[in-house]
């Protein structure tokens, strides 16, 4: 504990001010907890790339996919929110915004990352999405809402290394079309984050994120309804695929996201959250063989680090 070395001058007829064993045992227990929280949400998010692959797989289309993904996890996010009792009731101005987040910011960032899977590995397109933590950062910069400093300018410099290494040197090898789709959807979500910022840390993140994904689900399904696209007999393995996605990779890793960032607050889980590509990675080494060059490897570890050293500076 930080407050060890405080308390060692304090002698044991001062007991007033000695912090009980059984609240130190608590506090760890609890930081303990959160962590593990973090980590099972930075897995779940990091299996997201491995479903999608998984449904392209057998053939499912991007409409369905996502029309799935955001519908089944709207209905379960709702079914959270009744069985919590939470006010969920928000302004007419409040609920266009989240809508507009949900529609445009999410969905948009969604069809990018989609894309990108389907058009280049999940390892590639896992690690190309890993660059908006530094996105976020530089944003806010320029915006002002935050100032700038040596760790942030190493930062920037590591993950852009780190970004030529990961494709630049092997740019041949690969879709342009995905690799870009991949960047886009970096910047997108980084978009997102930045302009959701101020809305999603004065209100619940629950009810916010209810309110976008079901923002989402009815763009995606009304879109995947009128184009013909929108598909039921999608078979045992289709609904697998679309069924991890929208329960493991959204509604455990959205839930356990929170309930860990309230137990170890945000900081501490933003930097556990770098788990994430890796478990893209090794996920898809182990379901479908895919290999990244050492010099792919040693770019996304230059992003890993560039993403821990922005977490420690805040």
């Amino acid at each position: 504990m930080e407050n060890n070395g405080a308390l060692e001058g304090i002698s044991e007829t001062e007991p007033d001010f000695a912090v009980p064993a059984e609240h130190t045992a608590e506090v760890r227990k609890q930081s303990l907890l959160g962590t593990i929280l973090v980590i099972i949400s930075a897995a779940s998010f990091g299996l997201m790339a491995i479903f999608v692959k998984y449904a392209y797989t057998v053939n499912l289309n991007t409409l369905t996919i996502l029309g799935f993904r955001f519908g089944i996890a709207a209905a379960v996010m709702w079914l959270v929110v009744l069985w919590k009792k939470e006010n969920y009731l928000l302004g007419r101005k409040q609920i266009l915004y989240l809508a507009g987040l949900g529609a445009v910011g999410y969905g948009l960032q969604s069809t990018f990352f989609l894309n990108a899977v389907r058009l280049t590995s999940a390892s590639m397109a896992g690690i190309l999405l890993y660059m908006y933590p530094v996105i976020v950062t530089m944003a806010s910069v320029g915006l002002g809402d935050d100032r700038l400093t040596w760790r942030k300018v190493v930062s920037l410099i590591a993950s852009l290394s780190g970004l030529v290494l990961v494709v630049g040197l092997s740019l041949e090898s690969l879709n342009t079309a995905g690799v870009l789709f991949g960047l886009g959807a970096a910047f997108v979500y980084s978009t997102y984050l930045v302009l959701g910022n101020r809305v999603l840390s004065q209100n619940n993140p629950l009810i916010m994120s209810a309110y976008i994904i079901t923002a989402a689900a009815l763009v995606f399904n009304t879109v995947g309804w009128m184009t013909g696209q929108f598909e039921w007999d999608i078979g045992l393995r289709g609904w697998m695929s679309v069924l991890g996605l929208s329960l493991i990779s959204t509604v455990v890793a959205i839930l356990t996201l929170f309930k860990g960032m309230k137990l170890i607050g945000p900081a501490k889980a933003s930097i556990i959250s770098t788990f994430e590509p890796v478990v893209t990675v090794l996920a898809a080494y182990a379901m479908f063989t895919e290999k990244l060059l050492p010099v792919q490897i040693a770019g996304g570890v230059l992003i890993l680090a560039a993403v821990i050293m922005i977490q420690w500076d805040n």
